[in-house]
């Protein structure tokens, strides 16, 4: 007969906290890149696109999607194989890029509060589905199961944070201010992953059939090298980009009329 274990949770911090602080560094970097694409891209017309494409790469693909993913090496769940289901863990990805990019283009160049409602809307529930989709991409030897309760409230943090940060995105100008609200978005991440992860439980079989997908640390150490050299394209971009704040300010030259000195 086979022995069941009673339902558990997993040891977020099983391997210690340092993988729980390099994906907070993650995430607040991601976060800066993103707000100075969100800057350029303010003023900038023909490469709007561009700059929030590149934006919303940085934030829902390296500041959310690899932060968490970073973050799940450090769950260990005892006497279980685990393993990750790489389709979910794409579509997390995918939503998570998509997600941010339509809160960028809903929230507009200037605050306007309906705009940024929907915006911060629209983005919180991509990034609170991303969330859950990447932690229901964890599959041991049993079943996982989440409490809907936790999740929704993971779901509303994420709405918060994203309006937030979205306002802030076209607020900001400062660059200090720029990376304490980088600090904070980091921090507002890691408040909505471990509210999922606090509603997940396992119920183990340790004689069923090892899970199939990758092992995470396969899936994840490449990903955080391409992520980590995919923000070098929208750093340089920052860095050799002109600035165009002045021109956009500027009063045009008043012509005089024809025939006067």
């Amino acid at each position: 007969m086979v022995d069941l274990l009673a339902a558990t949770g997993a040891e977020t911090f099983g391997r210690g906290t340092g993988i729980a602080w390099l994906a907070l560094d993650m995430s607040a970097l991601g976060a800066l890149v993103a707000f100075a694409c969100v800057r350029h891209a303010k003023y900038s017309a023909r490469f709007r696109l561009v700059w929030l494409t590149m934006a919303a790469v940085s934030l829902g693909g390296v500041g959310l999607w690899l932060a968490n993913s970073v973050a799940l090496l450090g769950i260990r769940v005892e006497d279980s194989i685990m393993r990750y289901n790489v389709a979910l863990g794409a579509a997390s990805l995918a939503i998570a890029v998509v997600g941010v990019l339509a809160g960028l283009l809903i929230g507009g160049r200037t605050p306007q509060l309906p705009r940024l409602i929907v915006g911060g809307l629209t983005t919180g529930l991509s990034v609170g589905l991303s969330t859950y989709l990447t932690l229901d991409a964890l599959e041991v030897q049993g079943q996982v199961e989440e409490s809907l309760g936790l999740i929704g409230i993971a779901v509303l943090l994420s709405m918060a944070l994203c309006t937030a940060t979205l306002w802030a995105s076209q607020v900001v100008r400062i660059v200090a201010l720029r990376v304490v609200a980088s600090l904070l978005f980091a921090l507002g991440v890691a408040a909505v992953y471990y509210t999922a992860v606090a509603s997940l439980e396992f119920t183990l079989d340790p004689g069923s059939r090892t899970p199939t997908g990758l092992q995470l640390f396969d899936l994840v150490y490449p990903m955080f090298v391409i992520g980590a050299l995919g923000l070098t394209v929208p750093i340089t971009a920052v860095l050799v980009a002109p600035d165009r704040r002045d021109a956009v300010r500027a009063p045009e030259p008043q012509r005089q009329p024809v025939g006067t000195r």
